[in-house]
């Protein structure tokens, strides 16, 4: 994904990087629903160090379903967004999401995000990944961190890191 080049004046371009963060400091919740990808994680020994090498389908599907959630913010589809977040917290969250896809699409903002860490296995059953977010004025780091949930992933945290 690539980030568009909007040329605003300098009050709505912190309006938008305002609501790019909150987007992000928002997302922290999960919530599960269709359209996301399948996979059945990979068994984790409790004697395993903290990171633990991650298979080939569960890295995948993983990447999938960061590339979806964020493609769903492009789109501006909050329902769809919100359907990639695990339940836990998806309704806790649900609010807040949808003001910020509301917010990105009111300055027509599109969020260029790559990976900057390939996905990991953290624990049993829980994958994080960190990637780049391109705003129309800077680059972050975003950390997420997904679970399979009757053998869909998905989103159970996300957020900038420093």
């Amino acid at each position: 994904m690539e980030c568009r080049r909007v040329s605003l004046p300098r009050t709505l371009v912190a309006i938008a990087l305002l609501a790019a963060a909150a987007l992000v400091a928002s997302c922290g919740g999960t919530s599960s629903s269709g359209g996301q990808t399948t996979s059945t994680p990979t068994p984790v020994s409790s004697a395993s160090a903290s990171i633990t090498p991650i298979s080939a389908a569960d890295a995948a599907a993983v990447r999938a379903l960061a590339v979806d959630y964020w493609a769903a913010y492009n789109a501006y589809d909050a329902d769809k967004v919100v359907s990639y977040l695990d339940e836990s917290i998806g309704a806790a969250k649900e609010k807040s999401v949808r003001d910020e896809v509301g917010r990105i699409k009111a300055f027509g903002v599109q969020l260029g995000v790559s990976e900057k860490s390939a996905p990991v296995l953290t624990a049993p059953g829980q994958a994080e990944m960190y990637l780049n977010m391109k705003t129309p004025t800077g680059t972050r780091t975003v950390l997420m961190k997904a679970a399979p949930r009757g053998g869909v992933w998905a989103i159970t945290y996300v957020e900038e890191v420093k």
